[in-house]
């Protein structure tokens, strides 16, 4: 009985199908974080060339590449420079950078009041400029 399951084991392997799933999964893996901001970048352009009704091939002339490396961009699965993010900024009037971590990661950018570097610190509500220790009057530092 060990023999015939060896010569099934051995007729499986010379009709078998070589995929690779193994070594895409473990790329995908490998390379989760940009993939996650890529695939942000390719949803938001493709959002984009919908709402102006812009065809890839017309990006592809603003940016100054081909159609086909367009394309990859808008797959989400490519590794995408500063320079080629920033033309696709400029060419669809977007902030891709900002968006995307704030999609990806769940950034709230917050900016903070502005304040002079004299200007005394915000008073609690029902607090008063004689209440607060002297050592706590004056300038805030910075």
């Amino acid at each position: 009985m060990k023999k015939t399951h060896e010569q099934e084991l051995s007729v499986l392997e010379r009709y078998e199908e070589k995929t690779g799933w193994r070594e895409n999964a473990q790329w995908r893996r490998d390379n989760r974080r940009w993939l996650r901001y890529s695939g942000f970048i390719a949803v938001a352009v493709l959002h984009q060339l919908e709402m102006r009704n812009i065809r890839q091939k017309d990006l592809a002339e603003k940016m100054g590449c081909s159609p086909q490396y367009i394309s990859k961009i808008l797959k989400g699965s490519e590794n995408l420079t500063l320079e080629t993010i920033s033309r696709l900024e400029d060419c669809l009037d977007l902030d891709l950078v900002k968006s995307a971590l704030t999609y990806v990661n769940g950034y709230k950018r917050i900016d903070p009041p502005l304040r002079y570097v004299a200007e005394p610190a915000p008073l609690e509500y029902g607090e008063s400029r004689s209440s607060i220790p002297s050592k706590q009057k004056g300038v805030d530092p910075v």
